[in-house]
């Protein structure tokens, strides 16, 4: 799907959401004024469903539209809003037992609980989701009425060309979806017509250059201290991810440097939901990320730092 659709706002937003002012998930505006007593604060949580930890927002009343690796549309039924998110563990059913996500159908109504902060992209982002309850089943007719949305959030990728290429993942500024630089060092093959060039022509395309380590204005993530896991997010689903790592003083390298001799390998785990997620990245290291695909493969790269 459109995953990296509206990045660049949802990391603008993110801090200021995270601070007291966002949309609430329901659709309202939601600001916790500095004389708000903590009686209020609690009598408002109360409202809200006498949620716990980090769910403060009453639940959503939502039907699934459409799903593809692991992130699912929805929509509330209650004012028709669409939105974004990925299946929190806590998913039960309406008599309370667990489930998976693969017992998930398009038209499935489910309650939707979570912090209540939508990140304001179309359709919206709810990163925030940590409980789903399965309450019923809708009808097909249902789900049509969002068909012109379900076919521009799960629009077929394009394959003519090296896709970009972001990572999602969590800090104390919130969920942050930014994307990596690069890309680099390719090579990829268009399927026969997807390509600029005469379909007659060998489609193959070759990009060599330097070493990540060597490129200029490397991405920074911001990211909190301790180990964090980030999750690979493209239009394209990926076949393989493999990633390595160098100290941040280390860069810029040299042309001289024996990087290969230098790289610290860093696991990449494939989760239930087919994503691909790097474990354990911490600040101060400069990550290489070399993605494949059944098109070709490609080089990014990012530099972690801790949030100050």
């Amino acid at each position: 799907m459109k995953k990296l659709t509206g990045i660049l706002m949802a990391v603008c937003l993110t801090a200021a959401l995270i601070a007291g002012c966002g949309q609430k998930a329901g659709g309202e505006n939601t600001q916790t004024t500095d004389n708000q007593s903590a009686a209020q604060t609690a009598g408002n949580q109360r409202k809200t469903g006498d949620l716990s930890g980090d769910e403060v927002s009453a639940a959503q009343h939502c039907i699934l539209l459409a799903g593809k690796n692991g992130t699912w549309l929805l929509a509330d039924r209650d004012n028709g809003t669409v939105f974004t998110t990925s299946i929190p563990n806590d998913l039960k059913d309406n008599d309370g037992k667990k489930i998976t996500s693969e017992n998930l159908k398009a038209g499935d109504y489910v309650d939707v609980y979570g912090d209540g902060i939508m990140l304001e992209s179309y359709p919206g982002q709810y990163p925030g989701v940590s409980k789903m309850v399965v309450t019923g089943e809708g009808t097909a007719d249902e789900v049509k009425q969002y068909q012109d949305v379900i076919d521009m959030v799960f629009a077929e990728p394009d394959t003519s060309t090296v896709p970009t290429v972001g990572v999602v993942y969590s800090s104390s500024l919130g969920q942050t979806m930014s994307l990596m630089s690069g890309p680099g060092n390719s090579t990829w093959t268009a399927p026969s017509g997807d390509s600029e060039t005469d379909s007659s022509a060998d489609n193959t395309v070759t990009a060599c250059g330097s070493a990540v380590m060597q490129w200029e204005n490397l991405e920074k993530m911001s990211m909190d201290a301790g180990k964090t896991d980030f999750t690979i997010s493209c239009d394209l689903t990926p076949t393989k991810v493999t990633v390595r790592r160098w100290n941040s003083d280390k860069y810029p390298a040299s042309v001289d440097d024996d990087l290969d001799a230098l790289a610290e390998e860093v696991n990449v785990e494939k989760s239930a939901d087919g994503e691909f997620v790097i474990r354990d990245v911490e600040p101060g290291y400069v990550y290489e990320v070399t993605v494949s695909w059944e098109y070709g493969d490609a080089q990014y790269g990012f530099m972690t730092s801790e949030i100050q």
